[in-house]
């Protein structure tokens, strides 16, 4: 989320510029980016050999559903 909101209030020159403003490892912000581009949400801009993430969107609605399958992850195991 700290990710989306960066690049949407200052667009970053470059995704190294922006994992130096969020302090990560710019691999791990290049992959976060990759997969927010997947789903539409991140467009880059080419600019030479860097990419320009942006977001063309003013609001950005995230909808999110997760759980454990039945039986998975239980306190009821015993421990040995």
């Amino acid at each position: 989320m700290e990710l989306l909101e960066k690049v949407m209030q200052h667009p970053p020159e470059s995704i190294r510029a922006l994992a130096d403003r969020l302090d990560r490892d710019v691999h791990d912000v290049h992959n976060d980016l990759h997969l927010l581009a997947e789903y539409g949400i991140i467009h880059f801009e080419e600019d030479g050999r860097a990419k320009k993430p942006y977001v063309p969107y003013s609001t950005v609605w995230i909808e999110v559903e997760f759980g454990l399958r039945r039986g998975e992850g239980s306190e009821s195991a015993t421990s040995a």
